[in-house]
């Protein structure tokens, strides 16, 4: 299957196109740089360039091919909305246009769990769960714009696809989750709340490129929304925990309570807009609420119809990860 792949520059994308050509397919990686281009051509990967966030239509390159992952956002949990309109909303409709005008026979859109919302606890929500009501950051909500829009068109439109919400991805070239930790042990300014017994929404980046072959080969999953993660209950604080062993230091990690660790974060914010600072702030309102509420997903539905069982173990992704969490705290060798 000639598959193509957006935002195949990513972290996701990048491992999603080596993962179809181990698998037999044939990935079509679509990125933004020349230098990315040759990276993967120096590989044996065909790739081509082009700037979505610009508007460069990829109408002619889907012609050829027989599926679409459709990789390419904004992921990080800061920043302005028109950034988030533009990648997360607006390339994600001219990219699903134009694809079922070519006529590809299987989408994958890639979304993520956050459209539930984190300002509430979730103890096993399923595909039917609503969308979160009360957002804050820009992610999450262009990410829900996103999926109504491409649900829209599934009904509306009979768009061939389907929908993989994932939990937070994580893994070896994670620049969110591990790096937010990494940073917050090397500052000294990482904090908990409430003992952090919240279980974490987790998919390691081995067991999403897993479920997306598993979604684009099943002929059944067309139309339909998968919760995908690791399955696991792993805390916030086990996971830091686990991560400061990693890196064999000594932090005491602070127990902040949750008005406090929102309102700081809503300061960061404020500041870092009204100075119009590029960088993240070292605390996001999405963050503080992912360090409160339990984010537990019913991965039933994908186990039970596209045969998904996260293939790598907590302790084995962790085993995995450990290079890269070195690297991220000491720096590269």
């Amino acid at each position: 299957m000639k598959v193509a792949v957006t935002g195949a520059g990513g972290f996701l994308g990048k491992a999603l196109v080596g993962g179809l050509a181990h698998s037999g397919h044939q990935p079509l990686a679509i990125t933004k740089t020349d230098e990315t281009v040759a990276q993967f051509k120096n590989n044996g990967i065909n790739a081509v360039r082009r700037d979505l966030a610009m508007g460069e239509n990829c109408a002619d390159i889907f012609q050829d091919c027989d599926a679409l992952v459709h990789c390419a956002a904004l992921t990080r949990d800061f920043g302005r909305w028109d950034d988030f309109r533009k990648i997360n909303i607006d390339v994600t409709r001219d990219i699903m246009l134009s694809a079922h005008q070519a006529g590809i026979g299987r989408i994958i859109h890639i979304s993520t769990t956050a459209v539930y919302g984190n300002e509430r606890n979730h103890y096993g929500a399923d595909e039917d769960e609503i969308y979160g009501q009360r957002v804050v950051d820009p992610y999450s909500r262009s990410k829900i714009f996103a999926d109504q829009y491409v649900l829209d068109m599934i009904k509306d439109r009979n768009l061939p696809a389907v929908v993989l919400r994932f939990g937070n991805i994580w893994g070896p070239g994670d620049q969110n989750i591990l790096l937010f930790i990494a940073d917050g042990l090397k500052t000294r300014r990482l904090m908990i709340e409430g003992g952090g017994d919240n279980v974490l929404s987790l998919t390691f980046i081995e067991n999403a490129v897993a479920a997306i072959i598993l979604a684009l080969e099943d002929p059944g999953a067309k139309g339909k929304i998968y919760n995908i993660t690791d399955g696991t209950k792993v805390t916030s604080k086990k996971f830091i925990d686990d991560i400061i062993a990693i890196l064999g230091i000594k932090y005491k990690l602070r127990n902040i309570p949750y008005p406090l660790l929102y309102s700081m974060a809503y300061f960061f914010e404020q500041y870092y807009l009204f100075t119009r600072q590029t960088s993240k702030p070292p605390l996001t309102r999405f963050a503080a609420r992912i360090l409160k509420y339990h984010a537990m997903f019913d991965i039933s539905r994908a186990i039970t119809e596209l045969g998904y069982h996260p293939k790598v173990s907590y302790k084995e992704a962790l085993a995995i990860s450990t290079p890269y969490i070195r690297s991220l705290y000491f720096g590269p060798k």
